[in-house]
């Protein structure tokens, strides 16, 4: 895939991320004016803003997550796409921090 991040399928196998790879996950939901959708969701290290993950979120309730990420003191960002028939401006989330993952 040449460096080219796809959207995962739950059937997607996981591959073991050395550098960004962990115990935690970042979760959340992202609706557009508070209807939820099919938004695509990108994960960023806040630091150097290094693309690490790429995701859907469920139409039905727009929660997304990206799971077995590293604890990073400088956090991460996200940023949500709306790809739909009149797309609004990205969605933004800075200065996240991941949790434990249950």
């Amino acid at each position: 895939m040449s460096g080219r991040l796809s959207p995962l399928s739950p059937s997607a196998p996981l591959r073991a991320d050395p550098v960004f790879g962990g115990a935690y996950r970042i979760a959340d939901t992202i609706t557009e004016l508070g209807i939820p959708g099919a938004y695509r969701v990108r994960l960023y290290h806040r630091a150097t803003g290094r693309l690490l993950r790429e995701t859907w979120s469920d139409p039905a309730t727009g929660a997304y997550a990206f799971e077995r990420i590293a604890w990073r003191d400088q956090g991460y960002f996200v940023i949500g796409f709306d790809h739909g028939a009149e797309p609004v401006n990205a969605a933004i989330a800075d200065l996240i921090t991941p949790e434990p993952m249950p």
